[in-house]
């Protein structure tokens, strides 16, 4: 349910930024004298609707994706908004001199068709470096990478004590009993949040009190359940 819910709002998403930009030279505003414009055509409802879609798409995938989701759904946003353009250059409708407006929440500016592309590639750049950092930061915190090497298990651990090293980091003991029910007090570098997060001991099961083969990572939250 939830792979088919992400896929859902993946193209509810993708939709909505493609329609803000592809209808955007063809929408109507009604202007008062307060300065305020508004406009019933879907095309200017859309990066609204485009920025609540994103929200809930962000913490469907979480699950999958972890600390990447944010900057993934920051690229798809603008990839889709990018293709709107894209076809509406190939289909006449505009070319890249003309000037338009944007409005998301607020009007952003009358800017040419090129500079809106420009502006887009860089938002899908920056969404792709805010993937890749979360990926990297998941993965170890998770101990990803080692979990698919079949020699390593996790087991329920406890920490204890506190040595800091660092701002972030300190020197703790994780209590963890192995597949045998043999209990194990490891020397292990942590994360001060993992202070605060139930954390599991990932560890070689041929070496299970050898602090070069023994890791304390921090399983994900749940943020939004849905089965």
């Amino acid at each position: 349910m939830r792979a088919i819910a992400c896929a859902l709002m993946v193209w509810q998403v993708w939709m909505m930024w493609y329609i803000s930009s592809h209808e955007a030279v063809g929408v109507k505003w009604s202007c008062d004298l307060a300065g305020g414009c508004a406009s019933d055509q879907l095309a200017s409802m859309s990066p609204m609707l485009g920025i609540a879609f994103a929200v809930v798409l962000g913490l469907l995938c979480a699950r999958y994706l972890h600390r990447a989701a944010p900057g993934a759904v920051i690229v798809l946003s603008a990839v889709a908004a990018a293709a709107g353009w894209y076809d509406a250059l190939a289909e006449g409708q505009v070319d890249r001199n003309t000037v338009t407006s944007f409005h998301i929440l607020l009007p952003l500016g009358d800017f040419s068709v090129s500079q809106w592309l420009t502006f887009l590639w860089s938002v899908a750049g920056v969404g792709c470096l805010a993937a890749w950092w979360g990926a990297a930061v998941s993965l170890r915190r998770a101990g990803g990478l080692r979990r698919l090497n079949r020699r390593y298990t996790t087991a329920d651990a406890v920490i204890e004590g506190w040595r800091s090293v660092g701002r972030k980091y300190g020197e703790v003991t994780v209590v963890f009993d192995d597949t045998a029910g043999v209990r194990h007090e490891v020397p292990a570098v942590v994360e001060r949040v993992a202070l605060k997060r139930d954390v599991l001991a990932l560890y070689d099961a041929d070496r299970p009190d050898d602090p070069a083969h023994t890791r304390v990572v921090i399983p994900r939250r749940k943020v939004l359940r849905l089965s």
